[in-house]
């Protein structure tokens, strides 16, 4: 395993070849490595975003944690570990119910903000799973809100302002790096009422090119945010 091949893995992932990437990790001949681990996780876990059947999208996001979990559990002060911990546990913790999502709410902001004390000057992905994390926990209605007092040990806070921090932070870093990204910089000015500040991305949004299933969703919820304007 060597550094040219990891870079090759990261283009593939970046140009959304999920599959060509997972038939290159399975004949890599390291995989003992965390930077290999990690990698596995993170293509499996968006191979699961492109299958459109239940069943296989759960096994492909539990089959991702495992890899995960492995990862971390190899080198737990890993970047790349810590940032696809963070993400696929949310996911998974979806799955496992309200409660459960809820119980891992701290677990999930803690990985995030050790990925982003290891590499967030140059990582533009970690700020938006920060982002995404701070925006969907703002958008929890009141009965929610109070179930998360209930369960949540230290129940974390989140705002859209801050949310937004993280999205600029990350287009920052990478513009146009993911298309969700641009999504959801226009949907938090819509949701801090400044709409005039959200036409834009949306329109940039609404204009990608649709390349796997994050590009469909970022064309198709853009579009219709604009049609509402």
């Amino acid at each position: 395993m060597s550094a040219e091949e990891l870079k090759l893995l990261d283009e593939m992932f970046d140009n959304c070849e999920y599959q060509d990437s997972l038939d290159m990790i399975q004949k890599l001949s390291d995989q003992s490595n965390c930077e290999v681990k990690w990698r596995l996780a993170r293509t499996v876990f968006f191979l699961s975003k492109q299958s459109t059947i239940s069943d296989e999208k759960e096994t492909l996001v539990r089959e991702a944690f495992e890899h995960a979990t492995a990862a971390l559990a190899t080198d737990g002060d890993n970047f790349g570990a810590n940032k696809w911990y963070g993400a696929i546990l949310s996911e998974k913790a979806t799955l496992d119910g309200v409660t459960e999502r809820i119980k891992q709410l701290e677990n999930v902001q803690k990985h995030f903000q050790r990925a982003v004390a290891l590499n967030g000057t140059t990582d533009a992905g970690i700020w938006h799973m920060l982002g995404q994390f701070h925006y969907k926990l703002s958008e929890v209605n009141w009965i929610t809100r109070k179930l998360i007092n209930s369960v949540a040990p230290n129940p974390p806070t989140a705002s859209y302002a801050e949310a937004l921090d993280c999205f600029a932070k990350a287009e920052s870093i990478r513009p146009n790096f993911y298309a969700l990204n641009l999504l959801y910089l226009g949907k938090c000015h819509l949701a801090l009422k400044n709409p005039a500040d959200a036409k834009p991305w949306l329109e940039r949004a609404a204009a990608v090119e649709v390349r796997c299933e994050d590009d469909r969703i970022c064309r198709e919820e853009a579009t219709e945010l604009l049609r509402k304007l």
